[in-house]
């Protein structure tokens, strides 16, 4: 199976489960609760094509797996923070974050020559 047929068929399944919820909210006589459901729906809605290409780009490198990790409170806060100013899930921002730091260059680093240079400049400053 190729990996635009994948894309093809998780997003069905994606766009399956929003109209599943819009019907729901629908039927919901709570106005909260169906603002809540329609809200949710548009949600997936905005993110079904990008969570579609990674079950794609999942299904096609054939290992899916999770990862678990211990981070502190104050970190799960912030990237639930963020991702819901951004209206997608928390995984896949983290999956996007991840996916960047890996694949984009990162900040120069010093050679020991250059903070070797930097300290006698600093110490003939100081003297």
């Amino acid at each position: 199976m190729t990996d635009d047929a994948t894309k093809e068929q998780a997003l069905a399944a994606i766009q399956e489960e929003i109209a599943i919820k819009r019907a729901a909210a629908e039927n919901e006589s709570d106005p909260i609760k169906r603002e809540r459901l329609l809200r949710h729906a548009q949600l997936r809605d905005e993110i079904a094509e990008e969570e579609a290409a990674a079950i794609a780009a999942e299904a096609s490198e054939n290992q899916q797996a999770a990862l678990s990790l211990r981070v502190p409170a104050s970190l799960v806060a912030e990237l639930k923070a963020r991702a819901e100013a951004e209206h997608i899930p928390t995984s896949a921002l983290v999956r996007r974050i991840l996916t960047q730091a890996l694949h984009e260059p990162s900040a120069p680093v010093l050679t020991v020559e250059q903070v070797e240079e930097i300290a006698r400049r600093v110490y003939r400053e100081s003297a």
